[in-house]
């Protein structure tokens, strides 16, 4: 009877400390994102310029800035530094509160856009820029953009389950 008692809490304990590390992810925009099909978001530089023409893309990232006054766009970096906007069709948002690092999958149309002066600086204001950055600001600048049309983002308050 003993050794039965030692047993169950022994398995109550190992079964206690088991947490599912499942990370919740909550999706936004008309199209599912499937994640299997995803790219590095450097995978999805090369291919793009490899073949321009071919623009439509599925690619995960950690996300490295959110717009602070609505969601209506996050930051994306290549490992060479470049940023990447990435907006979203139709405007839907992701939550401001969105946390920084978290890894998102996207899917959509990559881009280049000229983008104008008040644009730029509007975007800086959105991430709650110096005033100083903003004023740095004195010509349109092409970068490349990302048009995501469904996109599959760590939930900001998601926490390991017990």
């Amino acid at each position: 009877m003993r050794i039965f008692f030692v047993a169950v809490t022994a398995l109550g304990f190992v079964l206690s400390s088991c947490k599912n590390t499942q990370i919740a992810y909550k999706h936004y925009g008309p199209v599912a994102v499937d994640s299997t099909q995803a790219l590095s978001l450097d995978q999805m530089l090369v291919a793009l310029k490899a073949n321009p023409t071919n623009d439509i893309f599925t690619f995960a990232a950690p996300l490295v800035g959110v717009c602070q006054s609505a969601g209506c766009w996050v930051n994306v970096q290549s490992s060479n530094g470049d940023l990447i906007r990435v907006r979203f069709k139709d405007h839907f948002l992701v939550p401001p509160s969105t946390e920084i690092s978290s890894v998102a999958y996207f899917h959509g149309r990559a881009y280049y856009d000229t983008l104008s002066i008040e644009l730029q600086k509007h975007f800086l204001e959105d991430a709650k820029a110096p005033q100083s950055k903003i004023d740095q600001i004195t010509a349109p600048k092409i970068e490349l953009n990302f048009e995501a049309d469904g996109v599959w983002v760590k939930k900001s308050s998601s926490k390991p389950n017990k």
